[in-house]
């Protein structure tokens, strides 16, 4: 595959598969070894769309009905809270914009929201101050933050949940932790089409030092040759530095359904010709002026997908 870097990071979320699931006290827990199986799944990776579809079928003669879910990007409002905040109106189900059909009707899943800290369900505590957890407004959590009484405060503090800083806005250090679920009916003999579709929350990379020193290459499997197309638009970057997006994808919770993946395609569409694109991913063949793709039979995810897309120069 293709190059890129990283020196200015923004927190990276991470994107998952379906994955099967039971409701319990706590929230919701990964099944292995559920009696579903994966035919086939085709997944479409770029910056602005992750686009999934699957065919299920029950593995024994019963058939099954049980909890699917999918946890969203988890946002992590302690590193650089700022940059991952936005309007007023932003939350964590209009950011992922997350859809789901099941053989071609679109259906409404259910969103748990959980703030995590240190490992930590905070959830409860944080919604009694009437802080709001699905919230991914700066000024709404702002202020709802600065509206909290000294006892309060001292709380949040002492937990590590807030930081408060004299003449500074208040840093919110919890994580966001958002998972979509709906009951799934999977009939013996009968093959179920889901398909899911989702706007991935990039990270926002600058590269600028022509030594390549403040990345490993390694962690996206890139070549002297790619490594040295990178430099080559660095070189000719009109501002110094050259912009890409980093977008993770958990690939390894489809190991979560019975047996193997029975034909597993994967397609990274880069968008723009000029752009490049790296992740560590073998077989990958270039099928169009920006896409590589390719097909394996009885797959076993082991490893995820992180991606880097660079493109020719900053705006």
């Amino acid at each position: 595959m293709a190059a890129a870097t990283l020196s200015m990071v923004v927190p990276m979320p991470l994107y998952a598969n379906d994955s099967m699931a039971v409701m319990e006290a706590g929230g919701l827990r990964l099944v292995r070894d559920a009696p579903v199986e994966i035919l086939t799944e085709q997944l479409y990776i770029s910056t602005t769309e992750i686009r999934v579809d699957y065919q299920f079928r029950a593995a024994d003669n019963l058939g099954t009905t049980t909890l699917v879910a999918f946890p969203l990007p988890e946002y992590d409002l302690a590193w650089h809270s700022y940059s991952v905040l936005g309007e007023d109106s932003d939350t964590v189900q209009s950011r992922s914009n997350f859809r789901v059909w099941v053989d071609g009707n679109e259906i409404s899943p259910q969103l748990e929201v959980k703030a995590m800290r240190n490992g930590i369900d905070v959830t409860s505590q944080l919604i009694s101050y009437g802080i709001p957890i699905d919230s991914l407004s700066y000024l709404g959590l702002m202020n709802a933050l600065e509206a909290q009484s000294p006892q309060a405060r001292s709380w949040l503090q002492e937990n590590d949940v807030v930081r408060w800083n004299d003449g500074y806005d208040p840093e919110p250090l919890w994580t966001a932790k958002a998972t979509y679920y709906w009951s799934q009916t999977f009939p013996a003999g009968k093959t179920v089409h889901v398909r899911h579709a989702y706007r991935p929350i990039a990270g926002a990379l600058f590269i600028a030092d022509p030594q390549l020193r403040d990345f490993s290459p390694a962690d996206f499997c890139m070549s002297a040759g790619e490594k040295k197309g990178v430099l080559n638009r660095l070189k000719k970057a009109n501002h110094g530095a050259l912009l890409a997006s980093q977008v993770r994808y958990v690939l390894t919770t489809g190991a979560n359904w019975q047996g193997p993946i029975g034909q597993f395609h994967l397609i990274v569409d880069k968008t723009r010709p000029e752009a490049l694109v790296s992740l560590c991913f073998d077989g990958l063949k270039k099928t169009a002026p920006t896409r590589f793709e390719t097909t394996i039979r009885n797959f076993v995810p082991t490893q995820d997908l992180d991606l880097l897309f660079v493109n020719s120069d900053t705006p």
